[in-house]
């Protein structure tokens, strides 16, 4: 059996990266005894997915170009997995570095550990009957 890359792969890493991450940040808020945000993502949950969806935008374009250059080229699917990965959790760095300077570490790791367990979680690649 032959394995292709599916993009199924990208919507399922960015959504459930914007879907899990704003529980993992409150968790975080709450491990630190001295924090008084504790909740304060989960209040405004859709507001916070908003503009998680908006702010990962730029990121997941350039995720998207890259998907497509890997798929094309047909690179090995777990060379193709670590660099999708290690694109999204970069660009989560440097958007809330660029938007959020200093303020948020708690939500920048959980955003950053979200997408490099769902990346890992999620198949990058569908399998294909072979052809005799």
């Amino acid at each position: 059996m032959k394995s292709k890359m599916q993009w199924s792969y990208l919507f399922k890493h960015w959504f459930a990266t914007l879907l899990i991450a704003p529980f993992l940040t409150d968790l975080l808020f709450y491990i630190d005894p001295n924090n008084h945000k504790i909740g304060g993502f989960v209040e405004v949950y859709p507001i916070i997915i908003w503009l998680s969806f908006l702010f990962s935008i730029p990121t997941y374009a350039v995720y998207s170009i890259v998907f497509y250059y890997l798929k094309k080229k047909q690179f090995s699917l777990i060379f193709s997995k670590r660099i999708l990965i290690a694109i999204s959790v970069v660009g989560i760095f440097i958007t809330f570095t660029l938007i959020f300077p200093d303020i948020y570490f708690p939500a920048t790791l959980a955003y950053m550990l979200t997408s490099l367990v769902t990346g890992i979680f999620f198949k990058l690649e569908k399998r294909l009957p072979a052809k005799n």
